[in-house]
């Protein structure tokens, strides 16, 4: 348990579930009223949400990764461990063809029914358990193994609402290897009736200079940041309300806002 998770625990029991914290992160569903209410007042929930939110950027913008085969040796000494039987000495991955069967092959109501004598089930339930082991394994295989080039987080930011606006986000500022930047914002804020647009925005801290990046659809987004702008210059992150009238100057209602911070 985290030392805000230990706060949020032993204080005001109307703190927001953590489960709750983790579904609004992944932006699975919507804050209620009472939960916005609560985020606002509650710098422990609100924390925690924004470490939670960094977590789930992360884990999107980490990108996928080929899957492995582990190496035999791993399976013999998960086959020793266990006590297996040498029906199952073969690694399960490798001994356990898949066929696909088309649908339209097989006739309702004719397909043939063999049941397994349990003497045969035992093994085979044992290595189809297995298999979930050792994909597992594969996947952490590959995620130390992979060369495939990762964009580096170099900058973070937590998005603040706005007077008039119930929201919250956060921003992160990625760069690549071959130096290219981005910068991933994520937005929490209720769903609205208006028809305006989300505009991404990088200003100086007097305003006295703005960059637009682009438009958010949806809660998450990913924008280029161009080669010229220098962030020491432009730190902050803006997300505003933009009419659709083709005016393409800021509107000057802003949703949240916040300063990039160098990691």
């Amino acid at each position: 348990m985290t030392p805000t998770e230990a706060a949020r625990t032993s204080a005001d029991p109307v703190h927001i579930e953590p489960v709750d914290l983790q579904l609004l992160a992944l932006a699975e569903r919507d804050a209620t009223a009472r939960e916005r209410a609560h985020l606002a007042e509650c710098a422990a929930c609100s924390v925690e949400l924004g470490a939670l939110r960094r977590v789930v950027n992360i884990g999107r913008v980490a990108g996928s990764d080929r899957v492995l085969t582990p190496p035999a040796q791993v399976w013999a000494g998960i086959h020793a461990e266990l006590g297996l039987s040498d029906a199952v000495r073969t690694a399960p991955i490798a001994a356990v063809p898949v066929t696909v069967v088309p649908v339209a092959a097989v006739p309702v109501g004719k397909a043939p029914v063999r049941l397994l004598s349990r003497r045969r089930w035992v093994p085979l339930a044992v290595a189809a358990g297995v298999i979930g082991l050792v994909g597992g394994i594969a996947i952490g295989v590959a995620a130390t193994t992979s060369g495939a080039p990762r964009d580096r987080v170099i900058a973070e930011a937590t998005l603040d609402a706005l007077p008039g606006w119930t929201a919250s986000g956060s921003a992160l500022v990625e760069v690549a290897d071959d130096g290219r930047r981005s910068v991933v914002v994520d937005l929490d804020a209720p769903n609205s009736t208006s028809p305006s647009l989300r505009e991404v925005w990088l200003l100086k801290v007097d305003a006295s200079g703005l960059v637009s990046v682009g438009f958010l659809d949806g809660s998450t987004g990913r924008f280029t940041i161009p080669a010229s702008v220098d962030l020491a210059q432009y730190p902050l992150v803006d997300v505003s309300a933009e009419p659709a009238d083709g005016d393409p100057a800021h509107s000057g209602d802003s949703i949240v806002r916040g300063r990039l911070h160098a990691l």
